[in-house]
């Protein structure tokens, strides 16, 4: 009781001036924490209190009594809320672009997964919060209010902290002028970033109109009557790093490895995705719209409508959940769509990448001569144990974890596991395409990687801002069977001589349209990694802002260089080199 005691006493003297502060304070937060987390120049760091302070100042000093004003920014402290959480699992990130969209295009079982996990932070940054609204209270109930005398004072003060800012920021202009105080300075940068997030949203509602009129004009070098298939098996979240396939100590993928040794299938070294999003990553590679030219998404089609153009039949089906997105509408453009969750969901069970095995068996047996298939699987998203059967589970999971770092290791456990499902997943579709009576050609690759606690920075999942090695190296795979690689010899050796160079994600469209023997106008044999034309060449990252950024450019920390001098991967002129 001596501390309830205590703190009525303290209430009972405080006067406006010192919930002014502590609200002040409050709103300033987030600035702070930023200022000292968030990967950015020094002059962001400072700009990123200078500016907001004495506007915070101003805006409780605009009412005698401050907890009013505070109450009034009432969604300005549930995104300070917000934006103190994220720092929990994004340290250093701003509320960004493709957050803003995720939260629009999630299903509610998939947020769930992740804010179950999260649920301290959540709690400790909304208690937090919720006290500083009961301070709003007591100011705005108290019968006395800040003095003319103070406010003038403080207003001063504000004033002068502006003054002393603004010449900073010029300087910094003229020096860097990439430097953006609606990038730079929270929470400009975070409204700025719902801007670009609405027009995001406002391009995906209207696809269907913008792109009716697109063509790929794709026609078939083969015979009609040549039976084949080719499959796309669209990875999630699965990095390079954790497979043993590229020297990862763990035996992660025994099955793939297997292949790979048997000659059958070509293993990728050095891969990058151009984007850490599946929003944004999936697009890039099932259409001709890639980093450098994203701004074409709207007009595009996908994969499956130049396949179809092509004279295959055509069938996308998805373990994924619905995210609204263009991969929902290039899915649509298929002979057939099927998203599993919707379809079996009366099954009233966990649903695993192994369900979609019986669509692909079904079509194997099918009458049409070419067959096309894009099988999207959930393979390692989070949570990871969800995404494996626990008769599977290899490596120990506890009963229960959360998504903090003191579970590292338990999570890098399930993750792992997660990946030998991918594996095991792979294998199966081998071996049904390999029981056909078709030539069969098979490519892999994850939509992007994902940071799991893997050193002293703390990071975890994907989709920040700031992307880091772990994000950004992707496996990459191509298999035929016997048929496949005697009819075309010539591909399955030059992808063989090309596995060593430096591969983008948005590759993949142009070599599928290559391995399948597709003539269109969009399709680039220097980005086909089974051309003789493929040419390495500077690699692009579309950033959370949608800007095309060459890799070399994109400032990775020191930790990043050196994973990628490591694994002998091309990053461009490189720091001391």
């Amino acid at each position: 009781m001596r501390i309830w005691d205590r703190l009525q006493a303290w209430v009972s003297r405080a006067d406006q001036r010192c919930y002014y502060w502590i609200l002040t304070l409050a709103l300033l937060l987030p600035n702070v924490v930023l200022s000292v987390v968030m990967q950015q120049p020094a002059v962001g760091r400072v700009l990123n209190i200078l500016l907001m302070l004495p506007v915070y100042m101003l805006l409780l000093l605009s009412a005698k009594r401050p907890g009013r004003v505070y109450w009034g920014l009432f969604v300005l402290v549930l995104l300070h809320a917000f934006q103190l959480v994220l720092l929990t699992i994004f340290s250093g990130s701003v509320v960004a672009v493709d957050m803003l969209l995720n939260i629009f295009t999630s299903e509610p079982d998939e947020a769930g997964e992740l804010l179950s996990n999260i649920l301290w932070p959540i709690l400790a940054s909304g208690g937090f919060y919720a006290l500083t609204f009961v301070v709003a209270t007591l100011s705005a109930r108290s019968r006395e209010s800040l003095s003319p005398r103070f406010r003038r004072r403080m207003a001063l003060v504000s004033v002068l902290i502006l003054l002393v800012a603004l010449p900073i920021y010029i300087g910094a202009k003229k020096r860097f002028p990439y430097v953006h105080l609606r990038a730079e300075v929270y929470p400009m940068s975070v409204f700025y970033n719902m801007y670009l997030a609405t027009t995001k949203l406002y391009e995906v509602m209207h696809y269907d109109r913008t792109s009716q009129d697109f063509c790929y004009k794709a026609t078939s070098e083969r015979a009609k009557d040549e039976r084949e298939i080719y499959v796309l098996i669209l990875g999630e979240t699965s990095r390079a790093h954790s497979w043993s396939l590229y020297g990862y100590p763990r035996e992660t993928t025994p099955h793939i490895d297997s292949l790979h040794r048997d000659g059958g299938l070509i293993a990728f070294a050095d891969v990058l995705t151009q984007s850490n999003t599946t929003y944004k990553s999936i697009p890039i590679i099932l259409s001709p719209a890639d980093a450098s030219s994203a701004e074409n998404l709207p007009r595009v089609q996908g994969i499956l409508s130049a396949f179809r153009e092509a004279g295959f039949y055509t069938a996308f089906i998805s373990n994924q959940p619905g995210n609204h997105s263009y991969v929902d509408f290039f899915a649509m453009q298929g002979d057939e769509h099927h998203p599993i969750r919707k379809e079996l969901r009366r099954e009233k069970r966990r649903l695993y990448d192994s369900d979609m095995i019986p669509y692909l068996q079904r079509l194997m047996a099918s009458e049409h001569p070419k067959l096309f298939v894009v099988l999207h699987t959930y393979g390692s998203h989070f949570s990871y144990r969800d995404r494996y059967p626990k008769e599977d589970t290899f490596f120990p999971v506890k009963g229960h974890y959360s998504g903090s770092e003191a579970d590292s290791l338990v999570l890098r456990n399930a993750y792992d596991n997660a990946v030998r499902q991918t594996d095991k997943f792979v294998d199966s579709v081998v071996r049904v395409l390999e029981g056909g009576d078709r030539a069969a050609s098979m490519v892999y690759i994850s939509d992007h990687g994902e940071d799991v606690y893997d050193d002293d920075r703390e990071r975890f999942l994907h989709s920040s801002p700031d992307v880091s090695y772990y994000q950004l190296h992707v496996p990459l795979l191509i298999w035929g069977d016997k048929r496949w690689r005697d009819a075309h010899p010539q591909l399955f050796a030059q992808g063989r001589s090309n596995s060593r160079e430096a591969v983008s994600s948005n590759s993949v469209f142009h070599t599928l349209l290559e391995l399948a023997g597709i003539r269109t106008r969009y399709r680039r044999d220097d980005l086909s990694v089974v051309s003789s034309r493929f040419k390495g060449g500077v690699r692009f990252y579309l950033n959370d802002r949608y800007e095309c950024v060459p890799i070399e450019a994109l400032e990775l920390p020191e930790e990043d260089i050196r994973l990628f001098r490591a694994k002998g991967l091309h990053l461009g002129p490189l720091p001391n080199e």
